[in-house]
């Protein structure tokens, strides 16, 4: 089954992640996931 999520990010948010991707920042990228994807993904996971 898929799933979807939406990412809503503000404007300092989206240049970190910018600046994550151009770095190629490993450690950046999981603390970036951490922050803003973790609880959904876990959501998506059970079912809500």
């Amino acid at each position: 089954m898929k799933k979807g999520l939406t990412l809503v990010l503000f404007d300092e948010e989206l240049l970190d992640l910018c600046r994550i991707l151009m770095d190629r920042d490993e450690a950046g990228a999981l603390a970036f996931l951490d922050q803003h994807l973790k609880k959904q993904v876990h959501r998506a996971l059970e079912g809500g």
